[in-house]
């Protein structure tokens, strides 16, 4: 109830970023993946496990949300009814060993990582991941074949090598 109350009921006309951007006051490191539906209880258990099993201290809540199936070539949710899971810790806190632990267990899952948040997956894993993974790099050589919209990391994901 008390979230309700801190909801704007307020109506806003702007460009998006003046209206959705927040301000981050909490500094956090994050991991999010998207695995098939039917996984979601099997690993939030299976994470719930880890954590007891190796101690770690997470103070944030493990973050769920679900989407359905898309046929965006290189989308997470390409193909399949998805979960998303995200994992956090605060900025300043050792978070290594807890991502790489939760990570085995998104990757034991089909797992496909959030492109925006911390993973460890190089274009082999995207290209086992994603049936159109190809014809993504393929389209996009096409339309920018010298690479001026890739930086360092999208050349390593999407350049041609």
């Amino acid at each position: 109830m008390i979230c309700a109350l801190a909801v704007s009921k307020g109506t806003f006309i702007n460009h998006s970023h003046r209206i959705f951007a927040t301000k981050r006051l909490v500094k956090f490191y994050e991991m999010e993946y998207n695995i098939p539906a039917e996984h979601f209880i099997t690993v939030i258990k299976e994470i719930e496990t880890c954590i007891n099993e190796h101690q770690f201290q997470v103070h944030f809540p493990i973050e769920c949300r679900w989407v359905k199936a898309d046929d965006i070539t290189i989308s997470p949710a390409n193909g399949r009814d998805s979960a998303y899971i995200a994992v956090h810790m605060y900025k300043g806190m050792a978070y290594q060993e807890y991502f790489d632990a939760i990570e085995a267990i998104f990757k034991k899952y089909d797992g496909r990582p959030h492109y925006g948040k911390i993973h460890t997956l190089q274009r082999k894993d995207f290209e086992q991941r994603y049936p159109g993974w190809q014809r993504f790099v393929n389209i996009r050589h096409r339309l920018d074949p010298k690479g001026i919209f890739l930086n360092d990391y999208l050349q390593k994901m999407f350049g041609r090598n």
